[in-house]
């Protein structure tokens, strides 16, 4: 389960970037292979890729994968700021993440 403070702060990265970008946040996401989190999750999608960002045990994470969720990659925002300034150079197309394959 999710404390306060890391709730907090996925909500304060929320509330810098939803007037600026199509986000949202949701409790349920499906990740590969039928796999889900029950947690505050929030949810981009841009260039043909999805970014999520969610707490665990009061770390971000960060993944970004392509739209059929075969390549992708994973990293932890050190805090609000870096999460913000992350998830806006995946929104301005000014990432270059260097994908791995999922799937065995």
């Amino acid at each position: 389960s999710m404390d306060w403070i890391s709730e907090t702060a996925l909500l304060e990265v929320y509330q810098r970037l939803k007037e600026k970008y199509s986000i949202k946040l949701t409790n349920t996401a499906a990740l590969n292979d039928g796999f889900s989190i029950d947690c505050l999750i929030l949810v981009a999608a841009a260039h043909g890729q999805i970014l999520y960002l969610y707490d665990y045990d009061g770390d971000f994470v960060l993944d970004v994968m392509n739209a059929e969720k075969t390549k992708g990659c994973h990293w932890h925002p050190f805090d609000v700021e870096s999460a913000v300034n992350d998830i806006t150079a995946f929104m301005e197309g000014e990432s270059d993440y260097p994908f791995a394959d999922y799937k065995a």
